[in-house]
């Protein structure tokens, strides 16, 4: 069976939710929908207070539970868009302190199996109980829950996107192709969305941190499009309409943290050290989204020499001493972290030369993701190849001399979707800005002088070219898979689109072009469209399954 991914595209989905141009019938001007933010049970059922003591912040880790619950009357959501943060006026809400840890609607929660009675079945689980669904009962593996909808979950330390440097969670999620599905209590709200962790670190300075939403319109070109959002047939319902009410999560910590612990065991991985245009300069470490460290698994860019207003392609390269294999790489490189003022980065070669396959990398907003399954399982990496590709560029002025620097973050996907995730061992690499002569790249032996994202020769792909060079050779002309609306993206507008007309395709006039773009899953030309291509689409989305030739229904699995 084909495993899902831990760390798939960490904002893929939540930039992916807000829809492009779908168009959307009229009335039920005066519904309302609300997300709210609720203190939830922990892992043995027990309810969990929103007040820490200074006894308990003292002598160690605090964990909240914390549910995002929607409140509805009707249930005819298509779509769920949610982002949110933590904030704090009087403590110290920033990732020295706080984090999030998501939990999965159908995953491992409790500790031992809980009864449920939900939607006329009953039975125990110790799986997370989402808002729409039931307990399915299986004799031979015990009963377990079934949810009637799909999405993604994501946990983050910061959100570049969402304006935010402290801890970060968004879902996104899409309703049944039949457009409606069945609570899994008697109202909407008597079970959670999907649940974080809130994880207050020992030493907490006291205050109220507040668990709070992101309100912002993530693409400019579609102001009405909102971090917090829900679709219906309806319209679209948002915090800037009115029709979204959103309720925050205060949370109180008591007393006086020390502040010591947290602050010396965490600052190193996720404070960058501010750094100067000189002869030699050492860039601090960068942001993370695992938790744990693998000093064995070490990332180094190569040493590499540029001249100034030159750009050089440096290769990261990557020592496997714990032999870890890899489901998937996050990479990251934030320009005004470099030690060169007004140098920028990019990935100067998409493809990942350390696995087999040549998996691509991804790039959603300033982070590259590549995910490097075979066949659903994770691969061996090859350490005497390049993991990874990136150019930098040195502006005209930049001053001579030697600097030191190095990613502000990577880290492996080991497993599944359930897997464990590892930040590197990140370490620095040297990079010689010159007056004068040629750029000289740090394993091909390529110059040039001006930016480039030509793919090396040992690679002998294009970055960006050559993966639509690749999709002409198998693809029929005209085609784009998942491109629904035909707008020349692939989001979770298209799967709006594509379920409108399965849902009733009498209502919804879709294009010609875009039945054939939709038909992904195992492609009739347009003449197949089922709810096997929703799914692919979504998946697609989150880099679970590539679309880009086509797919089958075996993929899905």
């Amino acid at each position: 069976m084909k495993k899902l991914i831990s760390a798939a595209a960490s904002l893929a989905m939540a930039a992916s939710m807000v829809s492009s141009a779908v168009p959307f019938a009229t009335g039920a001007a005066d519904a309302t929908k609300g997300f709210e933010l609720r203190t939830f049970l922990d892992v043995n059922g027990k309810e969990v207070s929103s007040t820490i003591s200074a006894d308990a912040i003292s002598a160690g880790e605090v964990t909240i539970p914390v549910g995002l619950f929607l409140v509805e009357d009707t249930n005819d959501s298509q779509t769920l868009s949610a982002q949110f943060t933590v904030k704090s006026s009087d403590g110290d809400a920033s990732n020295s302190y706080v984090k999030f840890v998501k939990h999965k609607a159908g995953s491992d929660y409790f500790a031992s199996a809980q009864s449920f009675t939900l939607a006329g079945s009953s039975g125990s689980t110790k799986t997370l109980v989402g808002f729409a669904g039931k307990i399915v009962n299986d004799d031979e593996d015990g009963d377990y829950f079934s949810a009637t909808v799909k999405g993604q979950e994501f946990a983050e330390l910061n959100s570049k996107s969402a304006g935010t440097d402290n801890a970060f969670g968004s879902i996104a999620y899409t309703g049944p192709t039949s457009g409606t599905y069945s609570w899994s209590g008697d109202k909407s709200d008597s079970y959670p969305v999907c649940v974080w962790d809130v994880v207050f670190a020992k030493g907490t300075p006291a205050g109220t941190y507040t668990i709070d939403f992101c309100k912002y319109a993530p693409d400019a070109d579609y102001p009405d499009n909102r971090a917090c959002m829900i679709e219906t047939a309806a319209g679209k319902m948002t915090d800037s309409n009115s029709k979204l009410t959103l309720k925050s999560l205060d949370i109180t910590i008591e007393g006086s943290g020390s502040g010591t612990t947290a602050a010396t065991t965490t600052a190193a991985t996720t404070t960058a050290a501010t750094t100067t245009q000189a002869a030699t300069t050492t860039q601090g470490g960068g942001s993370s989204t695992s938790d744990e460290v693998d000093e064995k698994f070490i990332i180094k860019p190569k040493d590499a020499t540029v001249e100034a207003g030159g750009t050089v392609n440096v290769d990261i390269i990557c020592e496997n001493g714990s032999n870890r294999k890899a489901a998937q790489f996050v990479a990251q490189v934030i320009d005004a972290n470099l030690p060169i003022k007004g140098a920028t980065s990019t990935m100067s070669t998409v493809r990942c030369s350390a696995i087999s396959t040549k998996p691509e990398y991804n790039e959603i907003n300033g982070t590259w993701y590549c995910d490097t399954l075979d066949s659903g399982e994770p691969q061996e990496i090859d350490t005497s190849k390049a993991v990874a590709k990136f150019a930098i560029t040195v502006p005209a002025d930049a001053t001579p001399g030697t600097y030191e620097w190095k990613l502000d973050r990577f880290h492996v996907v080991e497993d599944g979707y359930n897997g464990v995730e590892f930040d590197a061992n990140l370490q620095t690499g040297k990079l010689e800005v010159t007056g004068g002569g040629s750029t000289t790249a740090s394993e091909e032996g390529t110059t040039t002088t001006q930016p480039t994202t030509t793919a090396t020769a040992a690679d002998t792909t294009a970055t960006t070219t050559a993966t639509a060079a690749d999709t002409t050779a198998t693809t029929p002309a005209g085609v784009v898979y998942g491109d629904t609306n035909c707008d020349g993206k692939v989001n979770i507008a298209d799967v709006v689109v594509l379920n409108k007309y399965l849902n009733d395709a009498s209502s919804y006039d879709m294009k010609d072009q875009g039945k054939v773009n939709a038909d992904c899953c195992d492609a009739k030309g347009g003449e197949g469209l089922d709810a096997n291509d929703s799914d692919a689409i979504i998946k697609s989305i989150v880099h679970l399954v590539d679309i880009s030739k086509g797919c089958t229904a075996a993929d899905l699995k």
